[in-house]
This record gives structure tokens, C-alpha cells and sequence, in this order.
């Protein structure tokens, strides 16, 4: 994907001053414990999310990006307690989802919705079109037969299926319309939050750019907040307002999408900005020098000292192994998690 084009919608993006907050995540985090023996024993913890902070603003998209293993799809499903935080807490316009009781949270879950990556598994083969979308509006007491009927008409209309789609089942659907119905389903009760799943990497390239623009039509109608999850840096550049680089359960950087884009503040940031394809020669001088990282992302359970991406980074230098680094505050809506931007290490090597 271009680096270059649509250059001004970036800077209006980036530069148009955050509506009121629809989600705040402070602190979250999800551990998982490791038994060991025949007595299973516990003998640590995976820390998958490890003390996440951010916000997003009303009608707007929180662009969470990171390789695989990073935290991000558990960061998702614990935001919406579909996995149960460790700690932290999580406001959906204003509700703080993890004191919500079993009752309170189903009542809830009208407002909060998800969208999952492979839309083959996340829809049951047994049930059709009409069923699956029918679920949530029956859950949750949406009219009558005929009052949910004509809302799926709407809802298929919404995401650009034939009604008399409703009918079939999904092994008669290709991915994309698989896909459509699960958007179908997850804006059905017009959700104020929904968490994007990678939802366009179990697609081909054909049929992503047309998912995209239905998610964005979706939420420029109605107002939806979304996480958008993905491994594509280059996918968030036209679809996010704010980008949150994630690896191994903590944010690395956080910024408005014309700020990472343009500065990348972390050498993590900057090795996946360098790996972007790129066609034209103001593509290649728009991203950064090419930085190939070294070996796998660690596993989780033997996480490096103090900052977790030294193993790999390119800047690494003995203060990286101590403590972990702070975020360092970088401008007006950008952040960076590098010793590098501290001022005792200035003589360090600069990018």
C-alpha cells in the first residue's frame, strides 16, 4: 500500500483534536499461570497484556498493530471480557466494563461487540444467514418476527448482501460474504464500541479493500468506535486515527497516524514501517531505511530484562537491559517507550 497517497486526509485526521473519550483502557492486564508436574503446580505466568493504557475517542479508530504474539488479540477479547482481565480497567462510555456483574454484563454486551478474524469458524455451518444474524436482536428483546426480518433486510443491505442471502447457509458463502455477515451481526444492535479482529487477513487482497470500505461506511453512519486490529502496518495508514505499536503485552509507541507515519519514534515502529512494500520512488523515501529485525519475537515466558525488544533491536545499548523504559512523551499526540529519547543517554547512537 502507498505511503504517499492521500497525504492531506492523513493530516486532517491526525491534526483534528480528539472527540470525548468512548473507551479508556488504564492498567489492563491478562496473565495466564503455568503448572507444571503432576500436582500442576503453578511455576509462573504468561503476562499476554502487561499494564496497557490508552484511549479512543467518540467515532473514532484506535489502530492496534504488532506481530504475531504480541498481545493484541488478547488485549481485544479482554476489553470486552470475553477473556477475564488480571487487572486494570476498561470504560465504554463511561461503564466500567470489568465491574459489570454476569447480569449486568450481558445487558451490556448490546454496546460492546466483536468482529473475529476467520470468518469461516466464527459462524455456525448448522444455522443460516437469517439465524445468525437473528441471534443478538433475540438476545437482547429486539421487537417482534417481523421487526427482526425487516432489520436484517437492513442489515444485509448495510453490508452490501442480497437479502435473499438470509436463506442460505454459510458454506454457500465465499470468505468475503462470510465476513459480511459477521459485521452484519456484530453492528446489528448498533454497538458504541466494536473490536476489529484482524477481519480482513483470512481474505484475499481482492476482497479486503471492499471489507474496509464497508466498516468505514458503517462507522462513518453511525457513529461506531472501533479497534481495528492487525499485523499491517500499512493497512492502519488509510483506515486508523491513532496507531498503538504492541509488543510482547506492552505498547511500544502510541501517536495520531500522520505522526508515526512520518517520525516513527521506536526502532520497533520503524523496522515494521521499513518492511512495507512500495512501488514508486516517493514511496521508498517516505518510509524509513530498510531495518531487517533479527530472529523471532520471544517467547512470553522468558521475556528479556528491562526492555523487552533489546534482543532484537539494532540501537540496543547497556542501559536497555536494566529497567524497563517509560513512555516518553514526544509531542502533542505521540509517545515512545526508548531509552534513546532520554536525555541522560544522548550520547548514545541517534537514529
Amino acid at each position: 500500500m502507498s505511503l504517499t497517497d492521500n497525504a492531506d486526509e492523513i493530516v486532517t485526521r491526525g491534526a483534528r483534536k480528539e472527540a470525548d473519550s468512548m473507551v479508556q483502557v488504564e492498567g489492563l492486564k491478562k496473565h495466564f499461570p503455568i503448572h507444571e508436574g503432576i500436582l500442576r503446580k503453578r511455576a509462573g505466568e504468561v503476562r499476554a497484556v502487561d499494564g496497557v493504557s490508552f484511549s479512543i475517542g467518540e467515532g473514532q479508530t484506535f489502530g492496534l498493530v504488532g506481530e504475531s504474539g504480541s498481545g493484541k488479540t488478547t488485549m481485544g477479547r479482554a476489553m470486552l471480557r470475553l477473556t477475564e482481565p488480571t487487572a486494570g480497567t476498561v470504560r465504554i462510555d463511561g461503564q466500567n466494563v470489568v465491574d459489570l456483574s454476569e447480569d449486568e454484563l450481558k445487558r451490556f454486551r448490546q454496546n460492546m461487540q466483536i468482529v473475529h478474524q476467520d470468518p469461516t469458524s466464527s459462524l455456525n455451518p448448522r444455522h443460516r444467514v437469517k439465524t445468525i444474524i437473528e441471534a443478538p436482536l433475540k438476545i437482547h428483546d429486539y421487537g417482534d418476527a417481523k421487526e427482526r426480518i425487516e432489520r436484517i433486510e437492513e442489515l444485509l443491505d448495510m453490508v452490501d448482501l442480497p437479502r435473499e442471502y438470509m436463506y442460505r447457509h454459510p458454506g454457500q458463502l465465499s470468505g468475503g460474504q462470510k465476513q459480511r455477515v459477521g459485521i452484519a451481526r456484530a453492528v446489528a444492535l448498533n454497538p458504541k464500541f466494536v473490536v476489529l479482529d484482524e477481519p480482513t487477513s483470512a481474505l484475499d487482497v481482492s476482497v479486503q479493500a471492499r471489507i474496509v470500505n464497508i466498516l468505514q461506511r458503517i462507522q462513518k453512519e453511525y457513529g461506531i468506535t472501533y479497534l481495528f486490529i492487525t499485523h499491517d502496518l500499512s493497512l492502519l495508514r488509510n483506515v486508523a486515527d491513532r496507531i498503538g505499536v504492541m509488543y510482547l503485552g506492552r505498547l511500544v509507541e502510541v501517536g495520531d497516524v500522520q505522526s508515526v507515519f512520518r517520525t516513527p519514534e521506536h526502532p520497533y515502529s520503524r523496522a515494521l514501517l521499513s518492511a512495507i512494500s512500495t512501488v514508486s520512488d516517493a514511496d521508498k523515501q517516505a518510509k524509513p531505511e530498510q531495518q531487517k529485525l533479527e530472529g523471532e519475537i520471544p517467547d512470553p515466558r522468558e521475556k528479556p530484562s528491562g526492555c523487552a525488544f533489546r534482543s532484537r533491536c539494532p540501537r540496543a545499548f547497556d542501559a536497555c537491559s536494566g529497567e524497563e523504559p517509560s513512555m516518553y512523551e514526544l509531542g502533542d499526540d505521540q509517545e515512545a517507550r526508548c531509552y534513546l529519547h532520554d536525555d541522560r543517554y544522548r550520547e548514545e547512537p541517534d537514529w
